[in-house]
């Protein structure tokens, strides 16, 4: 059963009698109201707090315990009783007017509403009133009225109000707990005396269940390189994403393959399962195809679902022919120690640029790289490196290169760019020794003396660079000594004045041959051993002479 609590006018203005069956009569029609709305009242006035208990005069309210005295939401109920006759009193001594604001609080289990108005006003004032409700729970239909004191007149309301008779009524469909509504009500006081200002609230709990309804959308990306070679693996990748804010049902991406392009299976249609996206979730699929021709060709890839509609989205890659090429050219023939001058040429025979070209000659280990201008050397390796190079457009290096190693050396050359691209070649140079043979005759002792013998060595010397072969020695004797016998690297044979030394089949660089001979003084003279020397190098016999005295 709703409780109504009001404030008592002040003694002198109201007489307890009239208050009393004004209370009562309230109280009877507040009990009618039906079981099933709460309803909160409550009212200020200039003199009294909203909640002072109903009682006949001033001096029984004073002597009540204070835990009788009832709160803001703790209302008593009242029994009526006679009120015994007021005694005179004297003539109040003069009050000082009051100031500051009264306020009153209702609460219930769903509302709390709080008013406040000025305790004093001046006739003719536009008087403010505050209302403030808070949802303490979840609530609907709640209905906050306001009723215009007698003396007053309405100005306006915020938010606006309806006005039914003396009541301002707002309501309030459905507040959320925790919320706050703040009104404003304007009077104007039209007469003095005290401006009694009531209100109540009312509300019924709500509770609510909520179905979230969504939609599912499906967004397709697909991308890959602008350009690609012929024969190149083109990366494509196709990202399919539920951009709405329901599941997406039984996602399928397709992708047909254009001409001039193929897959590793060799379907023309490819197909994936992607199953149920989330909202908000995606999915990478990579989709490898080959180049197979030149030309431009756009890869459009689909995606569809049970619950969304089909999304498309196409890649375009511009097929290209690059090309790349290298040539080396150089020296022949050449004798070892001297040089030789290699020529490279770097072309670009396609029909895009390249990037981050690098030209790599690597010489062979038994020569070394005397210079190349332009490149960097380490060690047998010279490197040289274009940021770019253009298409149709050449270059032309050089290296130098020198051997102190007999034979066939050949020079590798590769090219390489940032696209993959490479070519090589190489360019051989056979490179050739000098013989140099040197023959040396030395006799000891020197001088002798007719019927004394004397030895001669002699030694064959290869002081070139290349073998020698054939290498035939013969000595010739003069009157005056006699050869006796020999021996050495190959058999001596004496007949007569004449020794002949046999053949070196080959007498590689540095390698040295020596034989001795011994021979006998046996006519007294200046003597002349004269040593003659043939072999395939040497194109005129070379002749060493020795002088030995015999006396």
């Amino acid at each position: 059963m709703p409780y109504l609590v009001m404030g008592l006018a002040d003694s002198q203005t109201k007489n307890m009698g009239e208050a009393l069956m004004s209370k009562v009569h309230v109280v009877t029609v507040m009990m009618s109201l039906a079981a099933s709305v709460a309803l909160w009242s409550g009212c200020s006035t200039q003199s009294y707090q909203w909640n002072r208990p109903l009682i006949y005069n001033e001096e029984e309210y004073n002597t009540l315990p204070q835990a009788g005295r009832a709160g803001r939401t703790d209302v008593p109920r009242y029994t009526r009783v006679e009120a015994p006759a007021p005694a005179p009193k004297a003539a109040p001594a003069a009050k000082p007017a009051p100031t500051g604001s009264n306020c009153f609080t209702l609460k219930s289990d769903l509302l709390q509403l709080t008013k406040c108005v000025p305790a004093a006003a001046t006739l003719g004032e536009t008087v403010e009133n505050t209302l403030t409700v808070v949802a303490l729970a979840n609530c609907a239909n709640a209905v906050v009225t306001d009723t215009i004191p007698d003396g007053a007149t309405y100005v306006r309301s915020e938010p606006s109000a309806t006005l039914e008779g003396r009541k301002l009524v707002w309501t309030f469909d459905a507040l959320d707990k925790g919320s706050t509504t703040t009104i404003k009500v304007w009077y104007k006081a039209d007469r003095e005396g005290t401006l009694v200002n009531c209100a109540t609230m009312a509300a019924i709990p709500r509770g609510c269940a909520a179905t979230v309804v969504g939609r599912a959308t499906l967004a397709i990306d697909k991308s890959g390189p602008a350009t690609a070679n012929i024969g190149q693996q083109i990366p494509y990748t196709v990202v399919v994403k539920n951009t709405g804010s329901a599941v997406a049902r039984n996602v399928v991406v397709t992708d047909t393959v254009p001409d001039g392009l193929s897959s590793a299976s060799g379907q023309k249609v490819l197909t994936f399962n992607v199953g149920d996206l989330a909202p908000g979730q995606s999915r990478d699929i990579s989709v490898p195809l080959k180049a197979d021709r030149r030309g431009r060709f756009c890869n459009v890839a689909a995606a569809s679902a049970s619950n969304a509609a089909e999304v498309k989205d196409e890649a375009c890659t511009t097929v290209l022919q690059p090309g790349l090429a290298i040539s080396k050219e150089g020296t022949k023939e050449q004798f070892l120690g001297r040089t030789a001058t290699y020529t490279i040429v770097v072309s670009n025979t396609g029909d895009t640029d390249l990037k981050d070209v690098v030209v790599t000659d690597t010489a062979p280990a038994a020569t070394r790289i005397v210079k190349a201008d332009g490149a960097s050397i380490s060690g047998n390796t010279a490197t040289w490196r274009m940021a770019t190079l253009a298409k149709g457009a050449k270059e032309n290096l050089s290296i130098v290169l020198t051997s102190t190693t007999p034979g066939s050396h050949c020079n590798d050359v590769t090219v390489r760019s940032a696209e993959g691209l490479s070519a090589k070649d190489q360019a051989c140079t056979l490179w050739k020794g000098i013989p140099a043979v040197l023959i040396e005759v030395v006799d000891d002792p020197d001088p002798i003396a007719v019927g004394e013998s004397t030895t001669y060595t002699i030694r064959v010397t290869n002081q070139g660079t290349a073998e020698d072969k054939n290498i035939k020695l013969v000595a010739n004797f003069g009157k005056e000594i006699d050869p006796v016998s020999g021996s050495g690297s190959t058999t001596v044979t004496v007949s007569g004045k004449s020794v002949d030394f046999g053949n070196v089949a080959t007498l590689a660089p540095k390698q040295t041959v020596t034989w001795t001979l011994r021979a006998k003084g046996v006519v007294a003279g200046d003597h002349r051993l004269k040593v003659r020397m043939t072999s395939d190098m040497l194109t005129s016999p070379v002749t060493e002479e020795e002088s030995t005295h015999v006396y």
